[in-house]
């Protein structure tokens, strides 16, 4: 009869038994595997292993701190010895079952007897495999092993988390590898990690295939597939080696077998625990990764403490101190019961379980003692953190909903922020405090990783974005209670690249309203025989309503279609009249708006036809995702290239504008110079993570002291309007050189200086009175406008757009 038996020895388990065996229980380890199999099993040789997170203390007998796969096997090989913990390796566990008060486990080899039983078998014994045709070739494997054999190979690694990560970085040094994951970005990754890849990226070193699956797969070949636009054919790429890092799924077969309960029937459910990590059946203890903890370092102490639970010994988690007197200072009780007020308090996270709320916090800073009238942030400000409020009051103003309309007072356990957070795009309402308040400010990577491990603060949040989309762009006046039962009604439709709404000509079913991304609208000509483009509907504008309001004709007049990956809102028909009938100006609003955009499609179609499809050109190349975009009008352009001088002029020689470089629509030239873009995606990569920043007007500039020459702002810009050069500067100039400078005779007064920099437009905000490429011009040919409200002069676009 043992005190304990531990299942495992990964890094949890192994903590677990060596502190038991310190402490004179009578304990046996079982391993199917090798000791610290996690290391073994899932790491690739000479692998770089994080101390995460950081904040977080070891309490453990076995040592842990940041180093090699080998140097730490070593050191945890030397504990077993010295420990002389009494490990059975090459043991498989079969079944558990408990009689009375006792437990039987049951093993390939044969069975034992314990007290208690600690669970940490991990979940990497379990990968998910690639699904694709030719996924079970002989190139195609979950486990690099060693990736110094590997030289010069073109290798794929399917997947975005931090093993991928790590199998790609570790194979980079001596082979041409290509990263192909489903998301938009790596959104999950440890910081340090995150900085590495996106060094490799903007060195050339690491391919991303974003937003992408591999289809097929053949010998030395495979198919990718980008998941936005299913309807191109996918693309070839030489691939000699494939490693699939999908991640693990947790033996829930097995774990339910013995008995253990979960959370619920989800997937991803976690297992329901004790704060000692006991299971539903009393005894039975559950720690690390099975338990919804992936950090090394987070079950390391969790078998310390289970160990120190069962000794009789009052514990808390390491990380306890910090929840309780940091995070969650402002509540009392213990960290249990914090928690549990937490979730109380605020409906968002009412489900969401222990772990998750955890980790999300450590993340997290809280706000204590904000005065009245505090500015949280400014309507036009460029940030995307998600903000709780613990206690106090807020109130949110957005202009959109007209200056009448009477700011909305948020409460204890709201939340705000997730418009911006959901849309990408900048904030649409101020906010102030208006008394004291405590919150807590998310960030937005923080936020992505709870969206993506709890679907229910995805529902809710999505519910709130609804409820304030529908106030903030089609019914200001509305009553809150109608527009939150409305709210509820509607549904989020995600749409893809290039994937039609619907089409000209189809029964009018529904109204919408983009949340995310952009539209574009075409009309049938008559003309041309071709759809022609004749508007654009970025975040906040609606359409649907011209069928829906005619109803001797009820279908609709236009197509629309998604120019990128894109989200709208869908109300029912029958939701959308019982809203017209509520709301009669609202109606005559949406009728007048109507006649004005059926003659404004009709007109911008004709003259489209004749100009050669100028819109949907423009929209093509990205020209109306920018806030600020240079056009030079060619009609009035004379090629004195002023523009261009006067902007070297002004950067120390180093022009940020080329004019011949830039693309014809037209009349109008959009030359290679910063759009300065709504959502721009220079800013995502960026290690020093504030060399390239957003000003509160939504001006992007880059702070060249800051700058680090990584390159991975011009990589991801996709329109080439960053460039890399060695930053120029002023040249130390003798007396003779002085003088001649003093009569227009001097050369070149500046040198280009060593390292390397990122340099872009930036508005030339430090001269005060706007760019200097406007400025010169002679014939008032060049100007910088934003594109939507450009289109809108010149007749593209209708009053039925509620744009900010």
């Amino acid at each position: 009869m043992y005190d304990l038996i531990v299942v495992g020895t990964g890094p949890a388990g192994l903590s677990a038994a060596c502190h038991a065996h310190k402490n004179n229980l009578k304990v046996l380890a079982l391993e199917k595997g090798e000791v610290g199999n996690t290391l073994v099993f899932d790491y690739q040789k000479g692998k770089y292993v994080m101390a995460e997170p950081p904040m977080i203390p070891l309490r453990s007998d076995v040592p842990f701190q940041a180093g090699t796969r080998e140097s730490i096997l070593e050191n945890w090989g030397t504990t077993v010895t010295e420990v002389d913990v009494p490990i059975q390796t090459s043991e498989e566990v079969k079944a558990i079952e408990k009689t009375g008060s006792n437990f039987t486990v049951k093993t390939v080899k044969g069975e034992y007897e314990a007290k208690s039983v600690i669970l940490s078998i991990g979940v990497q014994g379990n990968p998910r495999m690639a699904t694709a045709p030719g996924a079970d070739l002989p190139h195609v494997a979950t486990r690099v092993g060693d990736p110094t054999i590997y030289e010069n190979e073109d290798i794929l690694v399917l997947g975005g988390g931090d093993a991928a990560i790590e199998k790609a970085l570790a194979l980079s040094h001596k082979n041409r590898v290509g990263v192909v994951y489903r998301k938009e970005e790596f959104f999950r990754l440890k910081d340090a990690l995150d900085r590495e890849v996106k060094a490799k990226i903007a060195s050339k070193q690491l391919t991303p295939f974003f937003c992408s699956e591999v289809v097929r797969i053949e010998e030395h070949v495979a198919y990718i597939q980008n998941v936005n636009t299913p309807d191109e054919p996918p693309f070839k790429v030489k691939a000699d080696l494939i490693f699939v890092s999908f991640g693990a799924e947790m033996p829930k077969a097995f774990l339910k077998k013995i008995g253990i309960k979960f959370a619920s029937d989800s997937a991803n459910a976690p297992p329901v625990l004790t704060k000692h990590f006991e299971t539903n059946i009393p005894g039975l203890y559950m720690i690390g990764s099975v338990a919804g903890y992936g950090l090394i370092k987070q079950g390391m102490n969790q078998g310390y403490d289970v160990v120190e639970h069962l000794l009789g010994h009052d514990v808390e988690p390491v990380e306890e101190p910090i929840i309780r007197d940091d995070r969650l200072g402002m509540f009392g009780g213990s960290v249990d019961e914090r928690l549990d007020t937490l979730r109380a308090l605020v409906p968002l996270l009412a489900d969401v379980s222990d772990p998750i709320i955890r980790e999300m916090l450590l993340a997290s800073t809280v706000y204590r003692d904000i005065k009245p009238k505090t500015l949280i942030y400014r309507e036009e400000d460029y940030s995307d953190s998600l903000y709780i409020i613990i206690d106090g009051n807020v109130q949110v103003k957005s202009s959109a909903l007209g200056e009448d309309q009477p700011a909305a007072i948020l409460e204890p356990g709201d939340f705000f922020g997730e418009m911006s957070l959901v849309s990408g795009l900048r904030r649409s309402e101020t906010v102030k405090s208006t008394k004291e308040c405590v919150l807590v400010e998310v960030p937005r990577r923080a936020v992505l990783r709870l969206l993506n491990a709890d679907l229910s603060v995805k529902r809710k949040i999505d519910q709130s974005f609804i409820f304030r989309a529908l106030q903030m762009y089609l019914l200001p006046d509305a009553d809150r209670t109608f527009l939150r039962s409305a709210s509820t009604r509607a549904k989020t439709m995600t749409y893809k690249q290039g994937e039609v709404v619907f089409t000209e000509g189809a029964s009018a079913d529904a109204f919408y309203l983009v949340r995310s991304g952009s539209m574009k609208v075409s009309k049938q000509s008559g003309l041309a025989g071709t759809d022609v483009v004749v508007n654009h509907l970025p975040v906040g504008t609606y359409f649907g309503e011209v069928g829906l309001l005619d109803p001797e004709n009820p279908i609709h007049q236009f197509t629309v279609t998604a120019t990128k990956p894109s989200e709208a809102i869908r109300i029912k028909k029958k939701d959308f009249s019982t809203i017209l009938d509520r709301y009669p100006d609202f109606r005559e609003q949406l009728t007048q708006n109507v006649q004005e955009k059926m003659l404004s499609g009709l007109e911008v179609s004709m003259r489209e036809s004749e100009e050669g499809h100028l819109i949907n050109r423009l929209m093509d190349k990205g020209v109306f995702e920018g806030t600020d975009v240079l056009f030079i009008d060619e009609n009035e352009c004379v090629r004195c290239d002023q523009c261009v001088n006067a902007c070297a002029n002004t950067h120390n020689g180093q022009t940020r504008l080329y004019r011949t470089e830039g693309t014809i629509y037209g009349s109008l030239l959009v030359p290679t110079s910063c759009r300065h873009c709504e959502n721009p995606m220079c800013m995502t990569d960026c290690p020093p993570g504030d060399a390239i920043v957003r000003d509160p007007n939504g001006e992007v500039f880059i702070h060249a002291d800051r700058c680090i020459g990584c390159g991975n702002c011009a990589t991801n810009c996709p329109y080439g309007s960053i460039f890399m050069v060695h930053e120029r500067k002023p040249k130390e100039l003798g007396a003779f050189d002085r003088l001649l400078a003093l009569v227009g005779l001097g050369g070149d007064a500046t040198e280009e200086g060593e390292q390397t920099k990122a340099i872009k437009c930036d508005l030339c905000q430090d001269l005060g009175h706007g760019p200097a490429c406007v400025r010169i011009c002679p014939t008032g040919a060049a100007m910088r406008v934003s594109p939507n409200d450009y289109f809108k002069r010149i007749g593209v676009g209708s009053s039925s757009e509620q744009t900010r």
